[in-house]
């Protein structure tokens, strides 16, 4: 897989609906221009607040994500092995992991 030079693509994740907005979470998955089978993927994780997830673990794609200050990265070869996986989950210390899925924002 290829992304064409001088085009991003961005999938966007969010998280089941709960009460608390500090519970709730949104990803960015970006593939850069011209990023191919050897690129590293940016991920981005704010809270419900718009605020960056300061510490966590995005499980995306089979893969477990280290997010700091909101940042995170996937390889690209990770996310093609694990394309058909399903499971979405942040999990943040002294939270509740919370699901969430694909979302066309």
């Amino acid at each position: 897989m290829k992304v064409p030079e001088g085009k991003t693509i961005t999938l966007t994740f969010v998280s089941h609906p709960t009460k608390s907005l500090k519970m709730r979470w949104w990803g960015r998955l970006t593939f850069p221009g011209g990023a191919g089978a050897d690129a590293l993927l940016p991920v981005a994780v704010t809270d419900g607040e718009e605020r960056p997830v300061k510490a966590g673990t995005l499980d995306l794609f089979g893969a477990h994500i280290k997010i700091r200050d909101g940042q995170g990265a996937l390889a690209s070869a990770d996310f093609i092995k694990g394309k058909h996986d399903t499971a979405i989950w942040l999990h943040r210390r002294g939270m509740l992991p919370i699901p969430g899925g694909l979302t066309f924002a």
